[in-house]
């Protein structure tokens, strides 16, 4: 039984080492596609921390009348606070206003003017949790109608549509799979193909002395291994490192799947089994 196996893998090796060029070119195939499907997976596994990076975003501000004194501020602060869909409210005075300004323009109000027009105003976060547009688009038509405010600045349809956009990422990159998969499956397929056609002599006497199907396709899915394996994990090697780098040089936080590499390597062995199975199937009647 050991012997078997031993022959087996050594015929797998061999096929393997035999067509270095055939070989070479399906593992540079799985090793493009599986590094652009590792990228994406790793994007996608940073999908919901995008979103709530986005999401904190959500903020409005109220520019107050200037009729409206700090006390009565504070006032309106305690009951916007009273609100579920708010998550913190920060009041900028008129003092704050010209720091803000001086820092935007470099230039000081009052020393300009002789006096501050700069209104009262709330910078108003949003809750993340159970967001709904239409629903904080009313909360502004209202605070728009009360006396004491004199506008609302709001940019959460840009916010949005981002989301959106996030979604049709998500939608195409499903896609891309299917696509990804449909090559290296090709690729596989003719590289097997190919293999079995090289070594048509063996295979017949293989058969020639009783060998079943089975026993005569080992080493070919032998050799589909080796392909999908190097191949894949290159692919973790160059994805997981361009992430350091990217979150190096970017000062980012992208994460990287602890298991991704058990991912790829499992969805490529997945489909370089299939499709050796695939073609054998066609050549072994």
């Amino acid at each position: 039984m050991i012997d078997k196996i031993a022959f087996l893998f050594a015929e797998g090796l061999k096929n393997f080492l035999r067509n270095k060029l055939t070989n070479f070119l399906c593992v540079i195939t799985i090793l493009i596609n599986f590094t652009i499907l590792g990228t994406f997976f790793v994007v996608g596994f940073n999908t919901d921390s995008l979103v709530d990076f986005f999401r904190s975003k959500y903020t409005f501000e109220i520019f107050l009348n200037d009729e409206v004194d700090l006390k009565q501020s504070n006032t309106i602060v305690t009951d916007l606070k009273a609100n579920s869909a708010i998550s913190s409210v920060m009041l900028i005075d008129k003092e704050k206003s010209a720091d803000i300004f001086l820092k935007e323009f470099g230039e000081n109000v009052e020393d300009m003017l002789g006096y501050n027009p700069l209104p009262i105003s709330l910078k108003i976060s949003l809750q993340k949790d159970n967001f709904d547009l239409k629903k904080i688009e009313l909360l502004i038509d209202e605070i728009e109608g009360y006396n004491f405010v004199d506008s609302v600045e709001y940019r959460g349809a840009y916010i949005d549509s981002i989301e959106d956009r996030i979604n049709l990422f998500i939608f195409l990159f499903l896609v891309l799979v299917i696509g990804i998969v449909f090559i290296s499956i090709q690729m596989i397929s003719n590289t097997v193909k190919l293999s079995m056609s090289n070594r048509s002599d063996f295979i017949e006497i293989l058969q020639y002395n009783g060998a079943s199907n089975m026993f005569i396709k080992i080493p070919f899915f032998i050799e589909s291994i080796l392909q999908s394996t190097i191949g894949a994990f290159i692919a973790f090697l160059l994805v997981n490192y361009s992430f350091i780098v990217i979150n190096s040089y970017f000062n980012l936080n992208i994460q990287v799947d602890d298991v991704l590499w058990a991912w790829m390597i499992g969805l490529s062995l997945i489909i370089g089994i299939y499709a050796s199975n695939r073609a054998m199937k066609r050549i072994l009647l």
